[in-house]
Formats: C-alpha cells, structure tokens, sequence
C-alpha cells in the first residue's frame, strides 16, 4: 500500500486560526510531498473563493469544498457539485428567522450574509484575513436564492433548536464548534465528496490518508484508508485516528507525513 493522495482539512488543520497562517514547516512538508507525486486536495467548509492567500498558494491539485457540495480542481474546473434545492433554502431560512441565527449562504462566486452576522463566529477572523472582504456580501435583503442557489450554508445558533430542527429536514448538517453548523443537500457531506473523488480518480481508500481536527470532519476520515487527527483536535475526532500528531502550529502537518513515512 502507497499513498496516492493526502487530504487536509483547513481551519484548525492546515491552517493556524490564531495566525491566519499556514505554518512554514506545513508549507514546505506540502511541496516535499507534491516532488514525490503524491497528489494533495483540501477539503473544507469553506467555498472555493474563500480559501485565502495562503492556503491558495500551496496549489491544490484538487479542493472539496463547500462541505462536500462541490468538487474543482487546480484551475477551477468543477468536477461535481449539487445545490440545495429551493424548498430547502427556504425552509432553513425561515428556521433561522425563527431562532434569530447568523445565516450564510454559500453561493458559487459570493458568500451572502443573510441575518445576524455577530453570531457567525469564524465572519470577522476571515474579513480581516488573506481572504480579504470582496468574497462577502451582506444582503439583508435575502433574496439572492431567488436568481440562484446555494451549494452551503453556514447557521450559527442553540445547538439543540439546530439539533431538532436538523431531525426532520431533508438537509445535512455537520456541527464543526458549539454554536456552528455546516449545512449541506441531503446526502452531501466531506465523506461523500472524499469517495466521488477517488472514484474519479481511480484511487483506493486504503491509498489515501486525511488530516483533519474538528467535528465535521469525521465523514472525511471514516472516507480514508488512513486517518491523521490534529494535536488540538475534538476529542472524537482523536478518538477515530490513527495517529494523533502535535498541534496545527507544533508541526502537526509536518510530523503526520512523516508518521505515514511520504516524508
């Protein structure tokens, strides 16, 4: 068995929150990798547009995104990708009204801000990062799905209202940190975006290994043969590894390959 492909996680994983950095040693781990031809893919929460400066720089040959709601690769391409229906924007926008929750939704060249932007915890830590604040749109008129629909959605909001609506709706919900939630069509999670893609690509699940630290990455590792959790990961998350390896900014992506010897 040899690794074929290694998919990161962003935020937490790649990606030092506290920084708004990709550590030095990551970023030289990643271009060590990529000279002996094992292909490198990331797969987030967050749409392809929002990735940032310094996670664009690394030059993914492929990017999940949108929680699993769409796949591109290198040069923008889209290789898969399913919106969630009317109805459905509909129904979790009225939630939200309801609950009075932070509400975005992930269209496919801007990110609307529906309601309640305060709530959205990961919002300001991104303006004011590499990703800038052209991405970003506040649109309290909330009416863009009408023109279009979305491939995401992020609500910020009590968990156990989320939890209990989340039971009887058609959506995929994906807790990522107390109050936050991914939100994704039916069926569509990290998981199944890992498993289309290695299908795509003629790869083996034993053959492919995922880092990863937060809740909603437990779809992605239950998708990959081998199974890295972060040093500051979820318990859970730690719980399903292989190997847990030092914090995001301790080395964690540099000591992981070199646990799964690609280094």
């Amino acid at each position: 068995m040899s690794i074929q492909l290694v998919i990161f996680d962003v935020d937490g994983t790649l990606y030092d929150e506290k920084t708004h950095q990709v550590p030095s040693s990551a970023i030289a781990a990643i271009k060590a990798m990529k000279k002996k031809q094992v292909r490198f893919a990331i797969a987030t929460g967050r749409a392809p547009y929002g990735l940032g400066k310094a996670i664009d720089s690394l030059h993914a040959d492929y990017v999940i995104a949108d929680s699993g709601g769409l796949v591109v690769d290198q040069t923008g391409t889209i290789l898969w990708k399913q919106d969630i229906p009317y109805t459905d924007v509909c129904s979790l926008l009225t939630f939200a009204q309801e609950i009075e929750a932070g509400l975005v939704f992930k269209f496919p060249r801007h990110m609307y801000i529906y309601q309640n932007p305060e709530k959205i915890e990961w919002l300001l830590g991104q303006m004011n990062s590499d990703i800038g604040r052209e991405p970003f749109i506040f649109h309290p008129e909330q009416d863009r799905h009408f023109l279009e629909l979305p491939q995401c959605a992020s609500l910020h909001g009590d968990a156990k209202q989320i939890l209990a609506f989340a039971k009887n709706s058609p959506l995929s919900f994906q807790q990522f940190s107390d109050t936050g939630f991914d939100v994704a069509p039916a069926g569509v999670d990290k998981g199944k975006a890992v498993t289309r893609l290695l299908q795509l690509l003629q790869i083996e699940p034993a053959d492919c290994a995922c880092f990863g630290d937060s809740y909603n990455d437990r779809s992605m590792m239950e998708a990959c043969g081998r199974r890295i959790a972060m040093g500051n990961a979820a318990a859970s998350i730690k719980a399903i590894a292989d190997h847990v390896t030092s914090d995001v900014d301790k080395d964690g992506i540099l000591n992981g390959l070199r646990y799964l010897r690609i280094l």
